[in-house]
């Protein structure tokens, strides 16, 4: 891997997304590689892949992930609190995600050919973001430990850095208790995400997480 950062710099996009990136504890490692076999601990009746997976302890490449990730998420946060404070029934947040969500990350991917973005999800509500098995099982790891750490794969050609998310409360407003989440909202997801999964959450709970990828 070439020894640089790729900084990403652009205008705040529309986008809409319930949490923000925390702030990141150094990982004080020793720079080695090894393989770790998944976290095998289900969330639900889905069978999992038995994937194995090659974790790697490089700060390096997780810093270089969470720069990516931190400006990404960066305009994010911003854009739901002006959304909310405009509409407190969370209907106008509703509608910017489902409209301009899969746009936003295309528009932010676009500027650099060598990095992409994305979030997925074990329960995720727009199939544009379905996990690959990858994704499931460090999902799977990651909702097991819970700790928010972000963690980094080795997937031949490329790194991955996953950063977790945690539920927050102004994510259950669209992501809670289907019957705290309002009519309108709720007949809103149902009607744009018929397949929808993303919703029954509780607070501090693991929602998803964002990744990085990135060439060597």
């Amino acid at each position: 891997m070439k020894n640089r950062f790729y900084t990403v710099v652009f205008a705040p996009l529309l986008f809409v997304a319930c949490n923000s990136p925390e702030s990141l504890t150094p990982i004080a490692v020793a720079q080695t590689e090894k393989v770790i076999q998944p976290v095998t601990k289900p969330i639900s009746t889905e069978v999992k892949n038995t994937t194995t997976i090659k974790y790697i302890s490089k700060p390096i490449v997780i810093e270089q992930g969470m720069l990516n990730i931190d400006g990404f998420m960066g305009t994010l946060q911003p854009t739901l609190k002006s959304a909310l404070k405009q509409d407190k029934t969370q209907e106008t947040a509703m509608g910017a995600c489902t409209s301009m969500a899969i746009q936003m990350t295309n528009d932010y991917n676009n500027i650099s050919p060598n990095v992409k973005v994305r979030r997925t999800a074990l329960k995720y509500r727009n199939p544009a973001n379905k996990p690959d098995a990858t994704d499931k099982e460090v999902m799977y790891r990651l909702q097991a430990v819970n700790d928010g750490k972000p963690v980094a794969v080795d997937m031949g050609s490329t790194y991955r850095v996953y950063k977790p998310l945690k539920m927050k409360q102004s994510c259950l407003l669209c992501h809670g208790d289907t019957t705290q989440i309002s009519p309108k909202t709720l007949k809103m997801i149902r009607k744009n995400y018929p397949h929808d999964l993303a919703t029954d959450f509780k607070l501090g709970e693991f929602r998803g997480v964002v990744i990085s990828e990135f060439q060597k």
